[in-house]
């Protein structure tokens, strides 16, 4: 139970985090590093936190890779699956429970010379940070992710693997340089609960698109493990 539970707490800490920057900074137009940072400062220091509890996967990508690895039980990986999502949901909610806040602030307050706006019609403008791509471009949006979550997951799958290296920092600037680079394209998810739990609150063609997200970033993981297996066949676990 310890290990659901840490992984619920890391999952909605990445998400919480991570998303939460993209929706409270839209009054004075996000920045993309910011945003990257956010992602992958939540993931460094979640990993850094329940990593020894968990393995820090927070992700149902990383855990598949995991499980293929024969790293994780298959019994495991749906424990874990369902903690994720349910952290990244929780997430989600709790993002969306503070934009009442954020319409009263200030920043806001200035950014809409006193104009009023509502919840509703701020979540519909804003968004809660969802991943999204844009119309007609499915298959490079598929491609894209699928090659970076590829390459993240592999990277996770071999550092944590060696001796002597920091996992954490090291995954947490690959996440936040890889988003750097996909935000403008699919905004850079690698994740499937993180893809999906936002679009459960939102309107409009996230939704319709998130089942990109959830088999390229799986499909990521899988093919992923057997890379891993591969580079990994001489190296000794990490104590």
């Amino acid at each position: 139970m310890r290990k659901y539970i840490a992984e619920f707490l890391g999952t909605f800490m990445l998400v919480f985090f991570g998303t939460g920057s993209v929706v409270y900074s839209a009054a004075t137009t996000p920045s993309p590093l910011t945003i990257a940072l956010a992602f992958g400062l939540a993931l460094t220091v979640g990993i850094y936190a329940f990593g020894h509890i968990s393995g820090g996967h927070f992700n149902p990508a990383v855990s598949l890779a995991m499980a293929i690895q024969k790293r994780l039980s298959w019994v495991e990986f749906v424990g874990y699956v369902i903690a994720q999502l349910l952290g990244a949901i929780v997430a989600s909610l709790a993002v969306f429970g503070g934009v009442s806040a954020y319409l009263k602030s200030p920043t806001v307050a200035q950014a809409l010379s006193g104009q009023k706006i509502t919840v509703t019609q701020f979540i519909n403008l804003a968004g809660l940070g969802q991943t999204n791509f844009a119309d007609g471009e499915t298959i490079s949006a598929f491609i894209f992710e699928l090659v970076l979550t590829f390459l993240f997951v592999l990277v996770i799958s071999i550092v944590t693997k060696l001796a002597n290296v920091p996992a954490p920092i090291v995954i947490g600037l690959l996440l936040t340089v890889l988003m750097i680079v996909a935000l403008p394209i699919t905004g850079g998810a690698f994740n499937p609960a993180r893809a999906l739990a936002p679009v459960l609150f939102v309107k409009g063609s996230a939704l319709g698109h998130v089942w990109v997200y959830l088999v390229a970033d799986l499909l990521g993981g899988a093919l992923a493990a057997f890379a891993a297996n591969f580079f990994n066949k001489d190296v000794k676990e990490t104590a």
